[in-house]
């Protein structure tokens, strides 16, 4: 009997073992709530403190950089940052519009340095194109609401910059600047998704007509010399008609 009991414990103790390890699994095994959230934001995080760090020891020099400027690059950061950290669909469309805003007016002030004018364009044009591709997403799968937000925002950014970027454009000499403000106008100009659905579906909303790129000037004609002397012809005055003489007696009748 002794020699068996040893093989029983044994398998006792197996099952009581296993039963345990079975119990607790679950609780190693199991991934713990926010695992994933803390995958990514863990990430995003270093880089926000990287970014923050940075910014802090340059100071303005990166808020107040231009395109072409070494602490340029450093706002970028900053910025794409802002974006990837912005979940909701509207919001992140509405930072890409006010970071083509910021691109406008850098490239406003240097708009006369042919040094940095080509850069500071073509960062606008980017900063533009970046948010149209924002605007058709959420246009494409949000929502009506969302779709309707968005759309105000397109409609907002081309009354902001249709006048700046027509003096601008005027200041510019470089030839690859005034390319790239092109690109930005055609792109601004372009339908939106939402605009396109609202066309095919016979719904179009009442929009004043943008103008084309290149407006030319609706000039009256003028009246030529000639035209110009008819006018001022004054009608003829119609001629009183005078009475005729009354034929004076001859002097054989008046004796």
């Amino acid at each position: 009997m002794r020699r068996d009991q040893p093989p029983v414990i044994r398998d006792q103790f197996r099952k009581e073992l296993r039963a345990r390890l079975m119990q607790e699994a679950p609780l190693y095994l199991t991934p713990r709530r926010g695992t994933a959230w803390t995958s990514f934001l863990r990430p995003a995080m270093a880089v926000g403190l990287a970014a923050f760090v940075l910014v802090a020891g340059a100071g303005t020099a990166a808020a107040g950089s231009v395109p072409g400027d070494p602490a340029f690059g450093l706002k970028r950061v900053f910025e794409d940052l802002q974006v990837t950290l912005t979940f909701d669909d509207v919001k992140r469309v509405e930072l890409l519009g006010q970071i083509a805003d910021r691109r406008l007016d850098e490239l406003q002030n240097v708009a006369e340095r042919d040094d940095k004018a080509p850069t500071a364009s073509q960062e606008f044009a980017d900063a533009v194109a970046k948010f149209r591709a924002a605007v058709d997403a959420v246009q494409a799968a949000a929502p009506e609401d969302k779709s309707t937000a968005v759309q105000n925002l397109v409609d907002a950014a081309r009354d902001k910059h249709e006048a700046v970027l027509d003096q601008v454009q005027a200041k510019v000499s470089n030839e690859k600047a005034k390319d790239a403000i092109e690109r930005a106008k055609d792109e601004e100009n372009k339908d939106t998704e939402g605009e396109k659905k609202d066309k095919d579906n016979g719904k179009a909303k009442d929009r004043t007509p943008r103008p084309s790129r290149s407006p030319q000037p609706l000039d009256t004609p003028r009246a030529t010399g000639s035209a110009r002397a008819s006018e001022r012809t004054e009608t003829p005055r119609a001629s009183t008609p005078r009475p005729a003489a009354t034929p004076r007696p001859s002097g054989s009748a008046s004796r």
